[in-house]
């Protein structure tokens, strides 16, 4: 080394190693993906070596010592391509798929820099230039050698440009003309190498600019996904320099010292500044931004219980951070509703669980360089589906309870990250809350619901068949699991009439429980007392219930009748409801029942009203009619479910049917039972005279 000097020849080739330094100090220090990261790091550490060894053998005048140290900086010059290759890879997101090629990339390298370092098949030795300086000679590999740059800069592109869009095809076309550019002007080297054109070497041209190219990727783009800047890293490093300072001095003032004893100290100093380094990492808080904004978003989430107003005070937060929110859903079973407009949005359970496994916010751009496995095309076509550039998963305790999409153009950087991960673990709490009160709000509805039916049941069955005066009211009822309201009552008048109200509700559950119940109260008020009463006077008295009623949104339908046994006629409405029939004659002799007459002439239906299932009229628009009853006839009225939806086959059922008598009502609904289901209340209501009797007022309403 004794023949070292100083040549200004050298001195583009210091500003190549500085600004590879840079390129590669800058990278460690930025937070980002940690395979781009160590893509740019890779390239810029190797070239450095070549860069500070071909300045340092510029300023040699010994050949063999010229020689030694153009091996070591030519043999990291393998390596380049990989780590190059390495960074297409990551940015087309065909890492994974191309483990494989990386890995023989990386091996050759390593087997062609371990061939230059330990033989002469690369750099067998040097030859003075015309300028003086040496530079090196080329030997069976140092082709195959520098060609390794060219040769996998080219696979990263082809196969990138295979995958990209058709925007990301176009940067990649611009860049590939770049690189051959740059190529074409260092390759001019090579005929320096083999002797054709001794001139001074241009090699650091497009190192440089190389250089300033990876400078500006990683300083102005999202080349790195940066999320900020990397104090543990720092940490590491200044813990180096002081180790390797400290290590230095000791190794000075233990001069003469055993090398076990210098081994030891050196050691011993290492683990120091290494403890001293993760424990400063240990103590590093995660920053938020506007902290003061996050605050007040989780005292105003302490109580909301509507998954709406969740969403919306999430969006205004995250807006502060230019985060805009597209979308917010909740996990109802395997699939995914969103909270305002309700769509669905199918999860497949091995994606489910893996945003479990992760926890953390997904940006389509994180998945180019994740090993994911079989699972990358179903997380790829997930985050693809709405074109959202963020994905927050919501998650309380272990449990995924929603997704939120939002739109992020750059990566998120640690204080925005902590932003999103504080607020979506607060947005999780309170849909968990939300959903409680949702399941709460369910049990009470079903609690009540069951305490109606229940009701409803115990009232129907204790008053089947009442005996009113001179009428007989048979009726038999079969409640639905959510009952339809259908019900009915029955009040003797003062003057021996009789009032009968049968209803039907448009709903079911306890709206249909509660309607039904507010228009068989108005009855009973209007039914009771001295006064005479008459057919449309009761339907003036029941009409303003049944709009407040209506006014809720449950429309009941009734069939109203007043029946006179002296005059052997009746007078009904029909609102809504499908209507009665009129059957007889029936004999009435109670010896003979159930069987009948079979004498006397067959028994007649007559409709009123109603003729057929459909509901929907109101008490306003209230078909009116008057019709005889003889003495040995039936008023026979029945709910939609046990009627059908054939008429001539209900009246025909009605006729062969009615010489049963009082077990009218039970054969009726029995009948409808053995056709199907009990999905709506069944109710038929039968009402005869009693001739044997004398009417004898009840004031007491029954139903």
């Amino acid at each position: 080394m004794s023949e070292l000097h100083w040549t200004w020849l050298c001195a583009p080739y210091v500003v190549c190693a500085i600004l590879m330094l840079a390129v590669a100090l800058t990278a460690a220090l930025m937070r980002g993906d940690r395979v781009m990261r160590l893509g740019v790091v890779g390239a810029a550490t190797t070239t450095l070596p070549w860069a500070i060894c071909t300045g340092l053998g510029m300023c040699i005048g010994d050949p063999e010592t010229a020689t030694r140290v153009f091996r070591v900086g030519s043999g990291p010059v393998a390596l380049i391509g990989p780590n190059l290759m390495l960074v297409l890879l990551g940015v087309a997101g065909q890492l994974e798929r191309n483990r494989w090629l990386a890995r023989i990339a990386g091996l050759l390298g390593v087997i062609l820099l371990a061939l230059c370092w330990g033989t002469d098949l690369t750099i067998p030795g040097v030859h003075q230039l015309p300028s003086g300086i040496y530079y090196p000679s080329a030997g069976p590999l140092t082709d195959l050698h520098w060609s390794q740059l060219a040769i996998w800069m080219a696979v990263g592109i082809v196969i990138s440009r295979r995958a990209s869009a058709s925007g990301e095809k176009r940067r990649i076309s611009r860049l590939l003309l770049g690189v051959l550019a740059l190529g074409a002007i260092g390759s001019l080297d090579m005929l320096t190498v083999h002797g054709v054109w001794n001139v001074f070497p241009i090699a650091w041209l497009p190192a440089l600019i190389g250089g300033g190219i990876a400078m500006y990727l990683v300083l102005y783009t999202d080349l790195l996904r940066p999320q900020g800047f990397d104090r543990y890293v720092l940490h590491e490093m200044l813990g180096f320099a002081a180790a390797a300072v400290v290590i230095a001095a000791l190794t000075y003032f233990l001069d003469g010292a055993a090398p076990l004893a210098e081994v030891l100290v050196a050691s011993t100093v290492w683990v120091i500044a290494l403890g001293i380094t993760w424990a400063l990492a240990q103590q590093q808080p995660q920053r938020v931004s506007d902290s003061s904004s996050l605050e007040q978003f989780v005292t105003t989430l302490a109580d909301v219980d509507d998954e709406r107003v969740i969403a919306e005070r999430l969006a205004a937060l995250w807006k502060l951070s230019k985060i805009e929110l597209r979308g917010a859903w909740r996990i109802e079973g395997e699939a995914l509703i969103e909270i305002t407009a309700g769509t669905r949005w199918d999860l497949d359970p091995e994606v489910k669980a893996w945003i479990v496994d992760h926890g953390q916010a997904i940006a389509p751009t994180d998945l180019a360089t994740m090993r994911l496995g079989a699972i990358r095309p179903k997380l790829e076509s997930m985050l693809a589906a709405h074109g959202a550039t963020l994905v927050v998963p919501l998650l309380d305790r272990g449990v995924l309870l929603g997704l939120v999409e939002a739109d992020h153009g750059d990566a998120l950087r640690d204080v925005e990250r902590g932003l999103v991960d504080e607020s979506a673990r607060t947005a999780a709490r309170a849909l968990t809350y939300a959903s409680l009160a949702r399941a709460a709000a369910r049990e009470g509805a079903t609690a009540r619901e069951v305490e109606v039916a229940e009701a409803m049941r115990l009232q129907a069955s204790a008053s089947r068949d009442d005996e009113l005066g001179r009428w007989s009211v048979a009726a038999e009822y079969r409640a639905a699991p959510r009952t339809t309201g259908a019900g009915w009552s029955a009040t003797l008048l003062a003057d021996g009439r009789l009032a009968l109200m049968v209803t039907e509700a448009q709903a079911d559950g306890v709206p249909a429980a509660l309607a039904t119940a507010a228009l068989t109260g108005a009855f009973a008020a209007a039914t009771t007392g001295a006064a005479p009463i008459e057919l449309d006077d009761l339907l003036a008295s029941l009409r303003a219930s049944a709009e407040g009623v209506m006014r809720g949104g449950e429309p009941i339908a009734a069939f109203i009748a007043i029946l006179d046994a002296d005059r052997q006629s009746l007078a009904w409405a029909c609102a809504g409801h499908p209507g009665g029939y009129t059957v007889g004659p029936v004999a009435y002799d109670l010896t003979q029942f159930p069987m009948g007459s079979g004498t006397a002439p067959r028994p007649k239906s007559v409709a009123l009203g109603g003729g057929g299932g459909a509901l929907g009229a109101s008490l306003v628009a209230a078909t009116r009619g008057q019709t005889q009853l003889p003495h040995d006839s039936l008023l026979v009225v029945a709910s939609t479910a046990v009627r059908g939806e054939d008429e001539e086959r209900w009246a025909a059922a009605l006729r062969e049917q009615a010489p049963a008598g009082p077990r009218l009502a039970t054969v009726l609904v029995e009948g409808a039972l053995r056709r199907g289901d009990l999905h709506e209340d069944f109710l038929a209501v039968v009402v005869r005279q009693r001739p044997d009797r004398r009417s004898e007022p009840v004031m007491t309403p029954i139903g």
